[in-house]
């Protein structure tokens, strides 16, 4: 039980530290054309998908976001 309530707190400290960190810590900004070339990568992507017929998991990664 006591091994339950550790492991509870443990991961309470490091969502708080996580959620610190995400609203005061360092920033990773990239570039505009960083940003683009991602997109562009990712429809390239999806398109070879649709291509390939693979329509469920072109509309998959999709509506996961995984490719924004």
């Amino acid at each position: 039980m006591s091994s339950e309530v550790a492991t509870f707190r443990q991961q309470q400290a490091l969502q708080e530290e996580s959620a610190r960190l995400a609203l005061y810590g360092p920033a990773i900004m990239a570039n505009h054309e960083a940003i683009i070339a991602r997109i562009e990568q990712g429809g390239e992507y999806l398109l070879q998908f649709f291509k390939q017929g693979r329509n469920e998991e072109a509309f998959a990664l999709w509506n996961a976001g995984i490719l924004e």
